[in-house]
């Protein structure tokens, strides 16, 4: 990976530091120019200014707005030569900041023209030309990678190029096919630029790959972060959350997100490769939403197909007995197929004609006469049940609960 070197600017700290205000909203003092009485004020030269669409946005000291540029996940300036003079690498020449803001969260990083640029949380920071006036905020998704920068997002865009590593520690340039190809992918990372991926496996809102004790947490992290600002391309409403095993699970589009634990560095995106390309995909606007879970029925241990001779009896088709006692296990799945029309077959607590004592936990459809009865049987179960015509008491039978 291309090293990028960070240096915080101490010096400008202790410069902006040197009262107990250094952070706050309010001006900050200078020396008094000479032939003067009265100091000058400046502005912090980062603020935090309020936007009615875009929420709390970074402007410099004059209220021009400061924007994020979606290929610079590693924390390099990907914006050169003519792009700069759309959009001005950000470099105050001292730094100091409007309260709400983490001096940590800056630094400066050495251009490859040279030149120095502040980043904010790893983003290098840009103004933009088109910006006329303080306030105005033209630049926020040109070209789907221009980005108002904001301090609270959960998520953000990046936009480079896939080099997955497989199981062996080969690394392969991937398209956003994930086949073997030179390609620069749109995808979506955390607000540091961590690489988010998904797990192929996984269905709407079900995690199928962590295990209970998070014993396989360390390669394939579960990813969350309370929802607050996202890029102005994605979709507030294609984001949710689930629970795992007791820990929430950031989703989008139905797919529960993970980072990789061989990433080595923000913008790496090693996990596309591994332990094959496609088995852990990124995820953009083109992703397609995640499949509905599978249908879980349970198994169905016996079926019982059950008629009516007149209103003396229920047959079951696998004795010629009227009324025969029949035996259920607990824990497993029975179904009563009712062809008995005017003889709604009810399993009951109690012997007897009429709707009461119905036994309803785990009966789906009791006292059908036309369909299908559904009866998984409760742990807790009695160990006698009855099934019983709602009218015609001589239409009874005994059923026994077992382990």
């Amino acid at each position: 990976m291309k090293k990028v070197f960070l240096t915080v600017m101490v010096a400008f700290f202790a410069i902006s530091c040197s009262s107990d205000d250094s952070y706050g909203n309010d001006p900050q003092p200078v020396p008094e120019e000479e032939g003067t009485d009265d100091p000058v004020d400046v502005e912090n030269s980062v603020r935090l200014a309020t936007d009615a669409t875009f929420g709390s946005v970074l402007t410099n000291a004059e209220g021009f707005t400061l924007y994020f540029f979606a290929p610079d996940s590693k924390g390099d300036s990907n914006c050169v030569d003519g792009c700069l003079a759309a959009w001005p690498a950000f470099n105050p020449s001292q730094l100091s900041f409007d309260s709400g803001l983490d001096a940590n969260d800056f630094a400066k990083i050495t251009r490859t023209d040279g030149g120095e640029q502040v980043t904010y949380k790893g983003w290098p920071l840009y103004l933009f030309a088109t910006d006329t006036e303080a306030g105005q905020i033209n630049g926020d998704g040109a070209g789907g990678v221009w980005f108002v920068a904001k301090p609270d997002y959960s998520v953000m865009v990046t936009k480079s190029q896939l080099v997955g590593r497989d199981s062996d520690g080969n690394e392969t340039n991937l398209t956003s096919g994930f086949e073997a190809g030179d390609e620069e992918t749109e995808y979506i990372t955390d607000a540091n630029g961590n690489t988010l991926y998904h797990f192929i496996n996984d269905k709407n809102a079900t995690n199928n790959f962590t295990n209970e004790d998070f014993s396989n947490n360390g390669v394939w992290p579960i990813f969350h972060s309370e929802l607050q600002s996202i890029p102005s391309i994605l979709n507030i409403d294609d984001f949710g959350a689930i629970t795992v095993f007791g820990e929430a699970q950031l989703t989008y589009k139905g797919w529960p997100l993970y980072t990789f634990g061989g990433d080595e560095d923000r913008g790496d995106n090693f996990g596309v490769g591994f332990p094959v390309a496609g088995v852990w995909p990124i995820l953009n606007l083109d992703t397609e939403t995640a499949p509905e879970p599978e249908d879980t029925a349970p198994i169905v241990e016996k079926t019982f197909v059950v008629s009516n001779v007149g209103a003396s009896a229920y047959k079951f088709e696998f004795t010629s007995e009227e009324n025969p006692e029949i035996e259920l296990t607990r824990g497993k799945t029975y179904e009563f197929e009712i062809d008995a029309p005017g003889h709604p077959f009810i399993i009951k607590s109690v012997q007897g004609t009429g709707t009461g004592n119905a036994y309803d936990d785990g009966v789906a459809n009791n006292g059908a006469s036309n369909g299908t009865l559904t009866f998984t049987v409760p742990e807790d179960a009695p160990d006698t049940l009855f099934y019983n015509c709602e009218f015609h008491g001589s239409m009874t039978g005994t059923i026994t609960i077992s382990d």
